[in-house]
């Protein structure tokens, strides 16, 4: 990490982009197209900005949202637009060079907690911007229209099917949905307590039609591998474990890397007798299917919030001299 020897306080609110004076941007515009920048990184290869120059940084332009709150974005940037949703939930678009604003929707609902998703589209279908929250909306990237064939005029309903049972407990989408081909994979955020409420199941949705394709049950039922380490009746409408820090896609193998929070509710364990699978885990999931494919777990049953709350890196990681595909 670079010291910084002086601190500059950003009013909230405003999207801030700098660049190095007196040096001639050579590099070529690159993509940010994922939260995060993609497998769970964080990380740009870009060299441009480096220690020997990044004291000569100054504004280029800033954009106000002219709203207030807590704001945990981070923008996508693809073919020189950049994408995200506001303290208030709209969703904005930019120019990337000026940050002139191209285009602005407002969904009317709890949404883009952490940010946009970017879509590219496929042969019949083209790039669409998605934010998720109480509902999943498909937006047409180019103009920030709704995609009238996706779900209804639109969304999908998050909690339908859910928290119906449960109007009044917390359930949403905090993080961006991850991609794999044409699959939006969403995990909620759920409730610490009680321990009845809302499912932390992640889903996959079919990004050109709204449509569910699978459901993982974080919690197994009746039948299902690990229901024995709730105890008797410990499953029976257990509220999470959730998905709230974010799911990492490895396209390349096909899986989907899902870490879960902790059980609810979060520092009572006496009804749920056992380790509690697969909470506090990071559980491997074919990204096609849903299907299991590993978990590990690390608090067994947990009565102290210890959450799995960040996206798993993918990393190589180097064993006896070669090197092995390892998530961190």
């Amino acid at each position: 990490m670079l010291a910084m020897r002086r601190r500059t306080l950003i009013p909230a609110g405003v999207l801030l982009v700098a660049a190095v004076i007196g040096r001639a941007q050579t590099n070529a515009p690159t993509n940010w197209t994922e939260y995060g920048g993609g497998k769970g990184q964080a990380y740009s290869e870009l060299n441009e900005i480096n220690a020997s120059n990044v004291t000569r940084l100054q504004t280029t332009w800033t954009y106000h949202t002219r709203e207030s709150g807590l704001w945990e974005n981070t923008p996508v940037i693809v073919d020189n637009v950049v994408y995200f949703a506001t303290q208030r939930h709209r969703v904005v678009a930019l120019d990337a060079t000026t940050g002139s604003e191209l285009w602005t929707f407002d969904p009317k609902h709890n949404v883009g907690k952490r940010g946009v998703t970017y879509w590219p589209g496929d042969s019949t279908t083209g790039p669409r911007v998605f934010v998720a929250g109480d509902a999943l909306i498909a937006l047409d990237a180019k103009h920030g229209t709704p995609i009238d064939s996706f779900g209804q005029h639109g969304s999908v309903d998050m909690r339908a099917g859910i928290a119906d049972a449960y109007p009044g407990a917390l359930y949403s989408i905090s993080s961006p949905p991850a991609v794999y081909k044409n699959l939006l994979i969403v995990g909620p955020a759920t409730q610490e307590g009680p321990s009845k409420g809302p499912s932390g199941d992640p889903r996959a949705f079919d990004a050109r039609t709204g449509k569910l394709v699978w459901r993982f049950h974080t919690v197994p039922q009746p039948g299902e591998p690990g229901n024995d380490t709730w105890g008797p009746d410990g499953w029976k409408d257990r509220s999470g474990p959730s998905q709230w820090g974010g799911i990492t896609v490895d396209a390349e193998r096909g899986l989907a890397f899902v870490p879960t929070g902790n059980p609810a509710d979060s520092f009572y364990g006496g009804d749920r007798v056992g380790t509690n699978l697969y909470a506090n885990s990071v559980v491997a999931l074919d990204a096609a299917t849903g299907a299991l494919r590993w978990y590990f777990q690390l608090v067994h049953h947990d009565i102290f919030d210890f959450d799995v709350s960040a996206p798993p890196a993918l990393v190589d990681a180097t064993v006896e001299g070669r090197k092995v595909p390892a998530i961190a």
